[in-house]
């Protein structure tokens, strides 16, 4: 893959400055436009899940509504891709998001490169959450998780994005999966807690450059980073 050809992951901010509950947004939605063309995020406040398909920006909030953030809308923590599939899979029957990671540890075997995936296909099940809106900092994540709403959507069609990290982005991202979903309509959507995938098409790409984009040192003043994160981050997780 000659230099120009990079596929770049540019990650907004740090996971444990969310898991310390700060939620103002320190990037514009703009600039994850120009960053790349597949994403997923939270929203300033922690106001509904972000995703990017194909370079639109849609917001997934806890009233069961897509929208469209405007430009200026911001984002206190994101993972951004210049998406570039160079492997695809006809995927099929796959009754669980266990057994999808099962099924992609053995068709995408190289864990300790980042991947960005583009699935776009029927399910006959598909879960997923929205936070609300925190208006203000110092909730932890995983308390603030509780306060969401959860969606539980049947025979339907869409896209799912996002990323399997590995284990050593820990504290500045989460290590595994994590997935966002939109229905065809552009109706639905949110972050995955589970699925019973039909049949699609997945598309994949390994990164081979990853850039953490820090927030303003006052985000991070007084925040005790260095810590053990992992009972947060298995709390703000559980369940995905």
């Amino acid at each position: 893959m000659s230099h120009n050809q990079r596929v770049k992951i540019t990650q907004v901010s740090l996971f444990s400055t969310l898991l310390s509950g700060r939620y103002g947004g320190v990037i514009s939605v703009a600039e994850v436009k120009q960053s790349g063309n597949l994403a997923i995020a939270t929203m300033d406040r922690l106001d509904g899940e972000m995703q990017m398909i194909d370079g639109v920006v849609y917001q997934a909030c806890s009233d069961g509504h897509v929208y469209l953030p405007d430009d200026d809308a911001t984002v206190p923590f994101g993972t951004i891709c210049n998406f570039r599939a160079d492997q695809r899979l006809k995927l099929e029957n796959l009754p669980s998001y266990e057994l999808f990671e099962e099924h992609l540890r053995k068709q995408c075997p190289l864990e300790n490169s980042p991947l960005a995936i583009h699935f776009t296909g029927k399910f006959q099940r598909m879960k997923v959450r929205a936070v609300a809106r925190q208006e203000q900092d110092g909730v932890g994540l995983a308390e603030a998780a509780k306060n969401e709403a959860v969606f539980d959507l049947t025979d339907c069609s869409g896209d799912l994005v996002g990323f399997r990290l590995p284990d050593y982005v820990s504290g500045v991202n989460a290590p595994g999966w994590h997935l966002h979903f939109v229905d065809t309509a552009r109706q639905r959507g949110g972050h995955v807690v589970n699925f019973s995938l039909l049949d699609g098409e997945l598309r994949f790409c390994y990164a081979d450059d990853f850039q953490v984009r820090l927030p303003p040192p006052e985000v991070l003043s007084g925040l005790d980073l260095k810590r053990d994160w992992s009972k947060e981050l298995k709390r703000a997780e559980a369940e995905r």
